[in-house]
């Protein structure tokens, strides 16, 4: 019972909540009219209620009184009538008193009833019995009321009837009146119509009343609302007029100095913005110059160092083909190995360069990843075994479509760290389906990396367990030539670690389709076109690398023109009546002459289809926009004699490359 009394309880609260949130979520003009309206409807319905209640009441109690009077005066009247038994007079003043007192009808009979006397629109057979003196009987659409006559008394001369007691009045008959109730009917409705107009006027007139406060009320409230909403969008000049007199004009005034407020502080946040910028433009040049000087450091480092370590190649593989005793082969072999492994350094800085540059062209194409696979297999096999670690390349049969090269590079850096930094244990390299997607992983069991170091494992110059800097272990760019290749291919790349478990990194490879895997596909570099017999042009100021060029294309078997300039290398063309099949030119040469006009001025002697390389040791991002955008084929020193010579035999080859290319294959770069 108690359970049921308490819900019935918090339904009722529950509703009376709901209307209350429904009133409170109307308008502030709809709740002024409510709260005018309604306390003035319950007055007003009230008062006229009240008092229509009292005008009905007076007009039934007169027209009773007045029914009785009427009853009561004739029945005075027709006392001698009847007494005397004159018929006539009886009718003539039942029909007078009909008359005088505006009377449905009126009646005289004598005590018997036997004999009446009646005018006006009497039925007397539904009449009923006469009703007693002062009551009033309701007969339908009228009131009836009657009266009794009286014989009159005697009063005689003996001395006891002095303290006799008066003997009770002898009724000869009784006067009968009735009236209609349609006046007082008439009366009502017109009573009830005045208290509706009443009831209506108020209202009218309250809600006219309330709608005029209410819109100026809201009128100021809208204005405030504006105020509030231009300062909101930023517009702090906007002021409101305000009256302090009143409670709204508070709020008004409020407002005001709130927009005054905001105002002053925006003023002084603009000044603090434009010292800010002005401080952080500062900087940012400052960081662009530091930047810059970076970048020509390193071009300028790079090409000094290139130039004679691309002699110093060229001599190498010049001198590995002409000595025959086994202990100058070892001793060769041994130079052309360090001359590797400073290349292998120095064109890590180059990757990083072109990669910012934007220079590497991005060739898409399908391919099976199974490739790509056994590629990675078949080159770290060997290390991995040599340092007593288990590689395993799982097999895969999904096609993939994106640069092959490059991702090849990205996953040789990639495995390249993995064995770097694993003493023991395997290393994984897997390719599973995720949507429209090959998700590439290669995991460890090496030394692991902190987490607090993941996000910083992708930035330059990053190394970890390298405090002495040892070059064995690497430069810190190879971690950073990934992140940069992945984003040139639109990959997603992740990493995944634990310290002392290992480490695993994975990107996501849109996959192909085998419809569209061309059978006519192969590597790059692979032309085997001939290059004996064939004429080359060298155009470079230092003399080292000129000689170093005329002692390997012997070996080669092409004749060769070397010059120190254009001017000096088409002078000697011009002696001997050739014309070159190829031009191979340096990027920077003396009196501020560069390739591209050497290239320009040879092609303007021998035709616009003569092939043309450009060699070069500048890494600046510039350089490189500046002959790609020339459209001229771009290698960088130092060049290792095989590549040079394969891509001398596509250059040559016409069936083989398109416009545009360059030298965009990355070597693996520690660390």
């Amino acid at each position: 019972m108690l359970q049921h009394t308490l819900e019935r309880s918090a339904r009722t609260a529950r509703d009376a909540g709901g209307l209350g949130s429904l009133f409170w979520r109307q308008s502030i003009r709809t709740r002024i009219l409510v709260i005018a309206l309604v306390p003035s409807l319950l007055t007003a319905g009230v008062l006229t209620m009240l008092l229509l209640q009292q005008t009905l009441a007076a007009a039934e109690d007169n027209a009773r009184a007045d029914l009785l009077s009427a009853a009561r005066h004739m029945a005075a009247a027709s006392q001698y009538a009847l007494i005397s038994g004159d018929a006539g007079l009886l009718q003539r003043t039942a029909e007078q008193e009909r008359v005088q007192q505006n009377l449905l009808f009126t009646c005289i009979q004598n005590a018997e009833g036997s004999a009446r006397h009646c005018a006006g629109t009497a039925d007397l057979r539904s009449m009923p019995a006469v009703p007693a003196a002062g009551a009033i009987a309701e007969i339908p659409g009228a009131w009836m009321a009657a009266h009794p006559i009286l014989m009159p008394r005697t009063h005689g001369n003996s001395d006891m009837s002095a303290i006799a007691p008066a003997a009770p009045a002898l009724i000869i008959g009784y006067a009968i009146a009735a009236t209609s109730t349609e006046p007082l009917q008439t009366t009502q409705r017109r009573a009830l119509l005045t208290a509706a107009s009443l009831i209506i006027i108020s209202a009218l007139l309250t809600a006219f009343l309330a709608w005029r406060l209410s819109t100026r009320l809201t009128r100021r409230i809208q204005h405030v609302s504006q105020a509030v909403d231009r300062i909101a969008g930023g517009n702090l000049q906007i002021r409101v007029e305000a009256d302090p007199s009143t409670e709204l004009g508070v709020l008004e005034d409020g407002i005001n100095r709130m927009a005054e407020s905001l105002q002053a502080h925006e003023d002084e946040l603009q000044v603090r913005i434009i010292h800010a910028t002005s401080d952080l433009a500062a900087k940012k040049e400052e960081a662009e110059r530091a930047n810059t000087a970076k970048s020509r450091f390193f071009a300028s480092a790079s090409h000094d160092l290139r130039q004679p370590l691309h002699a110093l190649g060229l001599f190498g593989e010049a001198l590995k083909q002409r000595v025959n005793s086994s202990e100058l082969k070892t001793l060769a072999a041994q130079i052309s190995s360090s001359i590797s492994s400073l290349e292998t350094l120095l064109n890590a800085l180059l990757d990083v360069s072109r990669l910012d540059a934007g220079t590497i062209e991005v060739r898409k194409r399908h391919f099976p990843a199974s490739q790509l696979f056994d590629h990675i297999r078949q080159q770290f096999e060997g290390p991995a075994a040599a340092k007593g670690l288990k590689l395993s390349v799982r097999p895969t049969s999904w096609i993939l479509h994106t640069d092959p090269v490059l991702l090849e590079r990205i996953l040789i850096n990639l495995v390249s760290n993995a064995l770097r930094y694993t003493p023991d244990g395997r290393v994984v390299v897997a390719g599973r389906k995720r949507g429209s997607s090959l998700l590439i992983q290669v995991w460890d069991t090496g030394i692991g990396i902190p987490e607090s170091a993941l996000e910083n494992i992708f930035e330059e110059f990053v190394q970890l367990n390298n405090p002495e800097r040892d070059r064995e272990k690497g430069l810190g760019l190879g971690l950073a030539i990934v992140s940069r290749t992945a984003s040139l291919l639109g990959l997603r790349i992740g990493v995944r670690s634990r310290v002392g478990h290992g480490s695993v990194f994975e990107l996501e490879v849109p996959l192909g389709s085998t419809q569209h895997i061309s059978q006519a596909e192969a590597p790059a570099l692979a032309v085997a076109a001939s290059l004996q017999q064939r004429l080359a042009v060298v155009v470079d100021d230092e003399a080292s690398i000129l000689r170093a060029m005329e002692s390997l294309f012997k070996t080669w078997g092409v004749g060769i023109v070397a010059g120190h300039s254009a001017e000096d290398a088409l002078a000697q063309l011009g002696e001997i009546g050739a014309a070159p099949d190829f031009l191979i030119t340096d990027y920077s040469l003396a009196d501020n002459v560069d390739g591209i006009e050497v290239a320009r001025r040879f092609r303007a002697a021998y035709g616009a289809d003569l092939p043309v390389l450009i060699l070069t040791g500048d890494t600046a991002p510039d350089t490189m926009q500046r002959i790609g955008d020339a459209g001229y084929k771009i290698m960088h020193k130092p060049v290792r004699p095989a590549r040079l010579r394969a891509a001398l035999a596509h250059l040559l080859d016409k069936d083989a490359h398109g416009p545009g290319w360059q030298d965009s294959s990355f070597g693996p770069v520690s660390g």
